[in-house]
């Protein structure tokens, strides 16, 4: 089978050409990372380095320049942003401990003393998760996890239970499941197309909606359990 059958002709031969090269950067990143993960004793560095080896696979995943292809970046590169993120707020907090100052589980520069934190958060929350599962995929994520994280800020001052965000964490990686068999569907079983469409437009929000719970995961020596 030619090239021109595998490539449309469309395609620039500068981009066919990259092809070769972003599959051994993609390979190389992910090899490299894998072994220092070998090495690695703390479970924060060997998160991170485990960051870089999606970040290798996203490379060889774009490489292939399909559809289907574009649609696990997409997923793939905000999990990833969204565990960088909570990583640095561990990190943070880990050293606000170490210089002797109180690490908040969510630090913010200013006071949130307002009457709507107090009387309605509860409602607002509510509100924000239904309209989420209503959209499902990444919209809805983003906005039932604005409902979250407003509930959390609420009830910041009393302190949020440590087995909530342990809670939390499970039920992400559950829908982190839900996402990625949908996909294997797709593959398998072409015939349940919807089914899977549900599996992952769901799991896709849910994991969205909690990845907060990285920081249930991780942050048990950084924050108090009382």
């Amino acid at each position: 089978m030619s090239a021109s059958v595998l490539v449309p002709s469309v395609v620039s031969p500068i981009v066919v050409s990259l092809f070769i090269p972003a599959v051994f950067t993609g390979l190389i990143v992910g090899l490299i990372a894998l072994m220092a993960i070998a090495y690695q004793k703390n479970d924060l560095s060997a998160l991170i380095l485990t960051d870089i080896v999606g970040i290798g696979m996203l490379i060889l995943v774009a490489a292939v320049g399909t559809d289907l292809a574009e649609a696990l970046i997409l997923p793939g590169l905000v999990v990833e942003l969204a565990e960088i993120l909570a990583i640095s707020e561990i990190l943070l907090s880990r050293e606000m401990r170490k210089t002797g100052k109180t690490a908040e589980l969510i630090p913010l520069p200013v006071s949130l003393d307002m009457e709507v934190m107090t009387t309605a958060p509860t409602f607002l929350a509510v509100i924000l998760i239904a309209y989420g599962a209503f959209l499902t995929g990444f919209t809805g994520g983003a906005v039932a996890g604005g409902g979250i994280l407003f509930y959390v800020l609420s009830q910041r001052v009393r302190g949020v239970p440590s087995d909530v965000w342990e809670g939390v964490a499970g039920v992400s990686g559950i829908a982190w499941c839900l996402w990625l068999i949908g996909f294997l569907l797709f593959f398998v079983f072409p015939q349940y197309w919807l089914l899977a469409l549900f599996l992952a437009a769901f799991g896709v929000f849910i994991k969205v909606a909690l990845k907060a719970g990285l920081i249930g995961v991780l942050g048990r020596e950084e924050f108090n359990k009382k």
